[in-house]
């Protein structure tokens, strides 16, 4: 006996019983490791680069970086270099840092997006190295003279 033509496609399980399918799959295929959210900083690089259509290396070299950098941080196994900031936000097109809340996280947001040190925005601000630190932190009672430096030094004013 002959079997009649079929035009979907068939799909058999261990048993060998034979179904017919007739469905298929619109949504498009997933990049492999492309993150659905994103979780922390090393997503956003990670979301950006297959959209540039940049292997890592070439994303790499871009940001001033070795390949295998790019690759732990976009694993979010080693924490980015401050010194690589300014370089990722150009490259992102926006700040990925979170957005400050406090007065605190406005401070060190500014500052982690120029690539200063705690150091270095002490002497530009005149101020102590420990005082940006306390800032940062919002420690209350802070000196009305310093906290207006700092803040004026990084444009929060």
């Amino acid at each position: 006996m002959r079997r009649p033509k079929y035009r979907g496609r068939r799909a058999t399980n261990r048993q060998g019983f034979v179904a017919n399918v007739r469905w298929r799959l619109t949504a498009p295929k997933p990049i492999p490791g492309y993150p659905a959210r994103l979780e922390h900083f090393g997503h956003h690089l990670l979301k950006r680069r297959p959209d540039l259509g940049l292997q890592q290396k070439a994303a790499a070299n871009h940001l001033g970086a070795d390949g295998w950098n790019l690759r732990n941080w976009e694993a979010n196994r080693h924490q980015i270099h401050i010194r690589f900031y300014p370089a990722i936000i150009a490259f992102l097109g926006y700040n990925p840092l979170p957005e400050a809340k406090t007065r605190g996280e406005k401070v060190r947001r500014e500052r982690v997006s120029l690539r200063w040190s705690r150091l270095h925005l002490g002497r530009v601000a005149r101020v102590d190295e420990v005082t940006a630190r306390r800032m940062e932190e919002d420690t209350p009672r802070m000196a009305r003279r310093a906290t207006a430096s700092v803040l004026r030094v990084l444009g929060l004013v």
